[in-house]
């Protein structure tokens, strides 16, 4: 299956993913800026594997912004889905990454908009 060389999110998730990286980085401009975002985006893809669920497709995507070569340069990301038994049928890995990350995303940013930070806890917490 032909992969995208390039992965986004819909306009509204974004956004969000830009809101949260303005409250983490409050200095913009900086090549620090792009890391915490695709740092974001890894995180969002792990909480959405972690769900074990298959998330809904994209509906309007944005432009697609990230360059999986510099996203997923060692392919991490592409052999957990793969790994996980999550992957549909016909489905390319990082169209599937995408559909992670924005469910991930807007979880995250949810759970910022409620207590005015991320929920690290929740997600890197030991399990009962």
């Amino acid at each position: 299956m032909n992969e995208p060389s390039r992965i986004g999110l819909t306009p509204n998730t974004d956004a969000q993913l830009d809101e949260l990286l303005a409250d983490l980085n409050p200095e913009p401009g900086t090549e620090g800026v792009k890391l915490i975002k695709f740092d974001i985006y890894r995180l969002a893809v792990a909480i959405g594997l972690n769900h074990a669920e298959i998330p809904q497709a994209l509906g309007e995507k944005s432009t697609s912004s990230l360059r999986v070569t510099e996203l997923d340069p060692d392919g991490v990301l592409n052999l957990a889905v793969e790994s996980s038994g999550l992957l549909p049928v016909d489905t390319s890995v990082y169209e599937f990454i995408e559909r992670l990350a924005e469910r991930g995303i807007s979880e995250m940013y949810a759970a910022y908009q409620q207590t005015g930070q991320l929920a690290l806890d929740r997600y890197f917490g030991e399990k009962a």
